[in-house]
């Protein structure tokens, strides 16, 4: 049952609030040099968030403001066209220890992987190699270029090809689940 709003405004100051310093400190570190990536508008957009789940959905109100930034972050740079080489380490930066990681979200999260593999198994093989040392193994452009036989700069267009793809597949795929999402939503509102 939804909280009286005065109710929610007070659990909303005591658990969400006092973390607003932590959460602007740890942004403040990741997303510097990113482009379209506002501190202030991504902190903002991550209390609107907070605000809509609401108390009665969220066991650690800190863990879920930090995650909720993080993924505010995620789609701002999904939808950036260009992402450098830079960015995908800053996202990677980005994971933090969740201290009550449920059922659920360990489900989810075997999903995304599950989600990622497959997206990686569509890749031209010298774009996937490329990319899979790179996150993976963690090797430097220049290592993967010695492993392949192949210049930096091709590594590198390898990186970007492999980057490009990989946005386009997220962003189809969850294109495809919004719109799943208006159908299912459009065809409860024709029922009633």
């Amino acid at each position: 049952m939804p909280m009286e709003r005065g109710e929610h405004v007070r659990w909303f100051a005591r658990e969400v609030l006092p973390h607003e310093a932590d959460v602007r400190r740890w942004l403040a570190r990741r997303v510097r040099g990113l482009p379209d990536c506002h501190v202030d508008e991504i902190v903002q957009e991550a209390y609107a968030r907070l605000w809509a789940t609401g108390p009665e959905r969220i066991v650690n109100p800190r863990a879920y403001f930090f995650v909720t930034a993080r993924h505010v972050v995620g789609e701002l740079l999904r939808r950036l066209r260009v992402v450098s080489i830079e960015a995908i380490a800053d996202i990677e930066s980005l994971n933090i220890a969740d201290e009550d990681v449920g059922l659920e979200r360990r489900i989810s999260g075997r999903e995304e992987i599950e989600r990622i593999q497959q997206i990686l198994s569509k890749l031209p093989p010298k774009c996937r190699e490329a990319f899979e040392l790179r996150k993976f193994a963690e090797l430097s452009q220049k290592e993967i270029a010695q492993r392949m036989q192949l210049s930096e700069s091709t590594v590198e267009k390898h990186l970007v090809k492999a980057l490009r793809l990989l946005m386009n597949e997220i962003r189809a795929a969850d294109a495809a689940v919004v719109q799943s999402k208006v159908k299912a939503h459009e065809y409860r509102h024709r029922q009633r």
